[in-house]
């Protein structure tokens, strides 16, 4: 019944074809001959996309702008869940990244890089590249089987701070350290690219409960006021759990303060003070930290992370023992800590997302998912097929505005397990659920939790994504996800992210051809998705790559992934990411094929954007640098409500839509025709301000079942204010 259902609302979603230009666009990477075969007869005119959006955007790759390369890595996957930044711009413009290279297939040897950006040559850069530190970036640790970086910058200075983790020995544990350019501190500034490591490095941390053990406190994210930097890092060997990659790792969250200062040789070194825990149940490696330097020493500096399920529930069919499907099925929470003395002391948690909800206690609410035909009647009917569900935060970014208002971002996994879970011991707790991931938005100023995107589609895999031996994969969790967030001096917020499945084509043979890999793994795309002050909603989102691959061979794929958007927006939106030769994320020996595609020689990018014609881009779904872009450009839209998206769409029967009102008044929502003429009334009444959930069953207010056609959903208040969306009923 499960898959019957599943199949049936992917039949209703994929004879939605939208239809698009006739003419064929030019693609970067194009299709790709298969071994032993013809290239399948791609028709890009016959497109869609499960988010809605344009799915062939008549822009070329990367909107027309230069993708900077700042080295190369057989390592292309650079953080496990929260990423952090890899990008850090300096007030003057300079451009620091740093990355994990792995400089074999084999990934014996793995070092930490950085490069230098600026494009303004005099400052020493490469006229041709922008960059200064060699072709392929400079080393910038000293010890071994070094890997995930994050970096920060010096704003007095514009010394970088890179860390990272690596071992002392080949018999020493991992744990986080850090190097800072010296010699660009010594020769103040006319030279770069030379690192060097405390004289130390951050001490080890000993679990209490068993001071013979090192809790291994890895993969760390770093913030920094001038010449003072923050750490938080997670401990890989402290809960009992095997401590693989992860989700599964362990559960305590470590902090580190360190300063560099001059020794008694005047010398700068970085010292750091003893590790604190800050919390022992945070899941996997979800930490990220940010800082702020205000006006006349009143900064900030804030950690989020993601916390288990407190609650203990006598649950004995799934998910209730520690093991790996335990910490991604169960619920958990974000939770904010602040500090406003550099770091010295923390607040108590602040926990920002929904109250925690158990798997098999309770559900907040429930998704619709399509329909079935109920045979048991006579004549037989459709019925609505709705799941329970929950969601389960992963994937944390944090920052702060120029105005020092605290901003969150993160995934959110919608869970939704089949039929008959929240009474049985049907299955193992890894099989079988729905799932599709939400991309959402949280800020201090006004606790608002904004949905920055809805992937509308349950996740399609293919079938080389399940295997026997875990049930469900959960490597790669769901088509939109790893946000990164950036805040301009203008209000405008940025969530970049990496987009799997982005549009889906028909060969001439009438198949569906999704943006795989020969081998089967989705290529990834970057889009943003913008939220203008003056709009009160966010903008659709806009491809910015669009450089689909379907049926790639290894060397020729092109998959953007781990996407990082630099904290400071000056004229431009920085942007960082490896673009993958070969679909998928994890590391494997050269020549496997288990579950992750070849490894294949990854590209190191930057690519700057525009940052006000990024912003009209956005909202327009147009390319970047338009000539119709007008300077006094703002989204027509009020602040006092959102119309959001309905799901599905197109649609059989029945659709779903949001909608927020943000402050009290009197709201109609109306289902009008291709004509202007109201169909059905979806609301009408004084609102509170909040969210509500309507459904439209294809049914005029006065019982007719209306024919098949696009359908106009528009949303007004008292004010005369009004707000449209376009939504395809099919039968």
């Amino acid at each position: 019944m499960r898959k019957a259902l599943l199949v049936l609302a992917l039949a209703t979603i994929f004879a939605g074809v939208l239809m698009a230009d006739d003419a064929l666009r030019p693609r970067l990477g194009g299709v790709h001959v298969p071994i032993g075969g013809a290239p399948p007869a791609v028709d890009y005119s016959r497109s869609f996309s499960p988010m809605e959006v344009d799915s062939t955007p008549p822009f070329p790759v990367y909107h027309g702008f230069t993708r900077y390369i700042a080295g190369d890595t057989y390592y292309d996957m650079q953080h496990n869940s929260t990423k952090g930044r890899n990008i850090a711009v300096d007030p003057n413009g300079g451009v620091h990244v740093s990355w994990m290279d792995a400089s074999q297939p084999t990934h014996s040897i793995r070092n930490v890089k950085y490069n230098y950006f600026h494009s303004d040559s005099i400052r020493g850069g490469d006229p041709a590249t922008g960059w200064i530190c060699l072709l392929d970036g400079v080393q910038v640790n000293s010890g071994l089987k070094a890997g995930y970086s994050n970096i920060a910058v010096d704003d007095i200075t514009g010394v970088p701070t890179v860390v990272y983790h690596d071992a002392l020995s080949s018999t020493a544990n991992a744990k986080t350290n850090a190097a800072f350019d010296l010699f660009y501190y010594i020769s103040d500034g006319l030279y770069r690219c030379t690192f060097t490591n405390p004289t130390l490095g951050p001490a080890p941390y000993l679990v209490p409960e068993d001071p013979t053990l090192d809790c291994i406190a890895i993969w760390p994210k770093i913030a920094q006021i001038d010449t003072t930097v923050f750490l938080v890092s997670t401990c890989s060997n402290s809960s009992g759990i095997v401590p693989l990659t992860g989700e599964e790792c362990g559960s305590r969250l470590l902090y580190y303060r360190g300063f560099i200062k001059p020794d008694e040789m005047y010398i700068k070194q970085l010292v750091f003070e003893p590790p604190v825990e800050i919390e022992n149940d945070q899941i996997g490696i979800t930490p990220d930290i940010t800082a702020w330097k205000g006006l006349e020493g009143n900064n900030k500096v804030a950690m989020g992370y993601i916390r288990r399920d407190p609650i203990v529930e006598a649950d004995t069919c799934y998910c209730d023992t520690a093991n790996y499907y335990t910490t991604i099925l169960d619920a958990a929470a974000i939770h904010i800590r602040r500090s406003s003395d550099m770091g010295a002391t923390w607040s108590a948690a602040e926990q920002v997302t929904e109250p925690m909800v158990h798997v098999y206690s309770d559900y907040p609410e429930s998704i619709y998912v399509g329909w079935s035909l109920d045979s048991s009647v006579t004549p037989p009917e459709t019925v609505e097929v709705y799941r329970p569900a929950y969601l389960r935060p992963v994937e944390l970014n944090v920052t702060y505005s120029p105005d020092g208002v605290l901003h969150a971002v993160w995934g959110g996994l919608v869970l939704a397990p089949h039929e008959g879970w929240e009474t049985s011991c049907a299955a193992a707790c890894s099989v079988g659920a729905y799932q599709l991931e939400c991309l959402y938005h949280w800020d201090e100023a006004t606790g608002v939790i904004d949905t920055v995107t809805w992937d509308n589609y349950w996740l399609f895999r293919p079938p080389s994504d399940y295997r026997p031996e875990d049930g469900f994969r959960y490597t790669q969790m769901g088509p939109s996800h790893e946000p990164s967030v950036a805040v301009d001096e203008e209000g405008n917020i940025f969530v970049f992210w990496e987009q799997r499945w982005a549009e889906y084509w028909w060969c001439e043979t009438g198949t569906l051809l999704v943006d795989n890999s020969l081998l089967g793994f989705p290529n990834s795309e970057i889009y943003c998705s913008v939220f203008n002050p003056d709009s009160g909603f966010w903008s659709d989102p806009l491809n910015i790559s669009n450089t689909a691959s379907p049926a790639c061979s290894t060397g020729s794929c092109y998959s953007e992934i781990e996407v990082s958007v630099a904290e400071r927006i000056d004229n431009y939106v920085h942007l960082f990411f490896i673009l993958d030769k070969d679909a998928g994320l994890k590391p494997y020996p050269a020549g496997s094929i288990d579950g992750e595609g070849e490894v294949s020689l990854g590209e190191v990018s930057y690519l700057r954007l525009p940052r006000a014609e990024l912003v009209h881009a956005a909202y327009a779904l147009e390319q970047i640098g338009s000539d119709i872009y007008e300077d006094n450009f703002a989204p027509n839209m009020p602040a006092d409500f959102r119309l959001g998206r309905n799901f599905p769409n197109p649609f059989n029967a029945v659709t779903s839509i949001w909608f927020d009102a943000y402050e009290h008044g009197h709201y109609t929502v109306e289902v009008l025709d291709m004509t202007g003429r109201v169909v059905s009334r979806l609301l009408d009444s004084e609102m509170a301000p909040g969210r509500v959930r309507l459904v439209w069953d294809s049914f005029s207010d006065n019982g007719w079942f209306v024919p098949s056609g696009i359908y106009f959903v528009r949303a007004t208040d008292g004010k005369g204010n009004w707000a449209n969306r376009k939504i395809t009923l099919l039968k």
